[in-house]
């Protein structure tokens, strides 16, 4: 079989594929390879190129058979040159061949197509980014530079710790710039747009009558939180019967042995201010009863209202003066009518406003921590401290509820004691066994007090022990909360060697009120623990998270005011079954992994979010008021 066709036969499917449009025009280099002669027939141009050496015209070859032609061209490939392999070829597989080279030559310039755009993608993206971290380089070292110019003297050797951070508050170099939008979930607060305050007095309020029954003189006795309640529920009581109050006392030797009285801590004038379209109130007993001798009475604890119209006012009525001798506690939780709660409210949240001194300073803390506008969490730790020189004993008797000090003297460094101090509850987790033993034999020099041997160990499985500083941090950790947090003490140093090092070391921003200060801004509140509370106060009430670590008068008093105003977010840990998850990761029974989402299921509705308030058996199981008031303070408005 002929391998040329005549090129006046046209039915030759040959001829139709040469004049082809693929071929026709210098479409690539490789096709001016072929190109039709002026006989008609198509010549390899032995010129080309690729040719290895120029040849004459290529004559017709036949063949036979066709296996005889492969295998002769076959050899041929295999042994002689390009331009004698072509002249040895038939038309039909020239054209083959042509065909084959061609989408060679197009399937490598695809390849090296797709290479050129990777590799110019992959350039630009690797000189943007050389260039972006150059640029991050140089400011950072330009803000390196600028703060030590500015503030060379948290650098210099022997620099003080006060100085260095105060450095780095006002520099904001220690807390992300972009951590409220990072951490964002972290950070938000509950669902709670249904609900609003709804304390205000109504408009058809009766103008209060200017008789009197008598005075109640008060003397507001426990730290300054549980002071703070007790007033609010002598106001209320002088509305129950329709008495004059006379600004409250303070306790100055059962507890703190602080000498501030209620100017030095409250704004005494706005207090009387607010509140005198509710009840009377005077600055001191007018001259006319100032020689009566005032009749003693300590109400019975968590009193109704018909307590105190039915066997203190007739006392009342017929001493004119009456003083009552404990405030704490005096007045239930539930079971109060509508107008008197919302009083309660109005005394704690609008009444009873710090003192200038303590909210300015107070205001001035949230700034610092609020440095190029980061969030913070203001924790509140539960401690025990003792002086190295003198051991302090403080204590609640729960039989006599009163408050007793063994040789109670406190240093500047004791920053804060709440009720069931570990001493007494018996909560010696994380302890060596010399800080345990301390403890107990704290327990047994205090004849008042009566549980002497306590199983730590049990009273920690069943929630009643409050978190560790180890134990907090797992906790915060396991939340989310990244470790450049910026963390607030509501508290000073816990008690344990070491013991602060496990929250440290993951959180190391963590700051109080004596490392945020200089000597000289703290120097007016020295030796006045209710003022450095007072300034606490502030700080953890405008913080962004509130965490409290058990359930003391600070943590009550402060989620309560989170909750009146918009349910800032508060953290409520699930301490039972927390610390038994703690034990689990210790013993290695689950993972890390497994652990974060259980601890954030457990915590998903202990964030600060509106519930009733929830009543108990009996009143010292009922939920505290003050720690949540709803219903009586905070309306649903559907």
């Amino acid at each position: 079989m002929a391998i040329f066709s005549e090129p006046n036969h046209t039915s030759d499917g040959v001829s139709q594929r040469v004049n082809s449009p693929r071929f026709s025009g210098p479409m690539t280099r490789r096709a001016h390879s072929f190109k039709r002669g002026g006989g008609g027939e198509v010549e390899l141009q032995i010129s080309s190129p690729r040719s290895e050496e120029a040849s004459e015209g290529v004559p017709a070859k036949h063949s036979h058979h066709h296996v005889t032609q492969r295998v002769h061209v076959k050899g041929l490939l295999l042994k002689k040159p390009l331009a004698s392999i072509v002249e040895d070829l038939g038309l039909r597989e020239r054209k083959k061949i042509g065909h084959w080279m061609f989408l060679v030559f197009c399937g490598v310039c695809f390849f090296m197509g797709v290479l050129k755009i990777c590799a110019t993608g992959w350039l630009r993206s690797a000189v943007e980014r050389t260039q972006s971290n150059k640029e991050l380089s140089d400011s950072i070292a330009s803000l390196n530079l600028m703060d030590q110019r500015s503030l060379g003297y948290a650098y210099r050797e022997g620099a003080s710790d006060v100085e260095r951070t105060l450095k780095t508050v006002a520099t904001g170099v220690d807390g992300s710039h972009a951590a409220k939008t990072e951490d964002s979930v972290v950070w938000s607060k509950p669902n709670s747009d249904n609900f609003t305050q709804c304390i205000d007095l109504p408009s058809n309020h009766k103008k209060l009558d200017a008789k009197t029954n008598g005075y109640i003189l008060v003397n507001a006795n426990g730290g300054l939180n549980q002071m703070r309640f007790g007033i609010c529920d002598m106001v209320a009581v002088a509305k129950i019967m329709k008495a004059t109050l006379v600004l409250p006392s303070l306790d100055h030797s059962s507890y703190w042995a602080d000498d501030s009285g209620f100017k030095d801590l409250f704004d005494w004038k706005h207090f009387i201010d607010m509140l005198k379209d509710d009840v009377h109130i005077v600055e001191k007993l007018p001259p006319a009863y100032a020689g009566i001798e005032p009749f003693s009475k300590t109400p019975i604890s968590w009193s109704k209202v018909t307590y105190y119209k039915t066997e203190v006012l007739p006392l009342l009525n017929q001493h004119k003066v009456i003083y009552f001798t404990h405030t704490d506690s005096r007045l239930a939780n539930n079971g109060i009518p509508s107008s008197i709660q919302k009083l309660r409210c109005r005394v704690n949240y609008r009444a009873l406003k710090y003192s200038a001194p303590i909210e300015e300073f107070g205001n001035t803390l949230v700034s610092r921590m609020q440095q190029n506008g980061n969030p913070y969490l203001a924790l509140h730790l539960r401690q025990l401290m003792i002086s190295t020189h003198k051991k302090i004993f403080v204590f609640q008797s729960r039989s006599l509820n009163k408050y007793y000090a063994s040789n109670l003297t406190l240093s500047p460094l004791c920053h804060r004691y709440e009720k069931d101090m570990l001493a007494f509850t018996g909560c010696s987790h994380n302890l060596t066994a010399e800080e345990d033993e301390e403890l107990r034999q704290m327990r047994y020099e205090v004849s008042h007090w009566k549980e002497k041997e306590i199983n730590g160990t049990e009273r920690r499985l069943l929630g009643g022990c409050p978190l560790t500083p180890r134990e907090t941090s797992l906790l915060l950790r396991a939340l989310g909360f990244p470790s450049h947090t910026r963390i607030y003490l509501v508290a000073g140093e816990a008690y344990g060697k070491g013991s602060m090092k496990y929250l440290e070391d993951d959180f190391p921003n963590i700051f109080s009120h004596s490392s945020l200060s200089s000597e000289e801004e703290l120097s007016p509140f020295k030796n006045h623990q209710n003022m450095l509370a007072g300034i606490d106060y502030v700080v953890a009430l405008k913080s962004d998270v509130f965490l409290y670590t058990y359930d003391g008068n600070m943590a009550k008093a402060v989620q309560g005011h989170r909750r009146f105003e918009n349910f800032q977010k508060t953290i409520n840990p699930d301490k039972m079954n927390f610390v038994k998850l703690v034990d689990q990761l210790d013993e290695g029974k689950i993972s890390w992994k497994k652990f974060s989402s259980k601890v954030k299921k457990l915590h998903g509705d202990r964030i600060g979010a509106p519930y009733p308030r929830e009543p108990g058996e009996f009143p010292k199981l009922e939920e505290s008021f003050y720690a949540n008031p709803l219903p009586g303070c905070i309306c649903e408005t559907r």
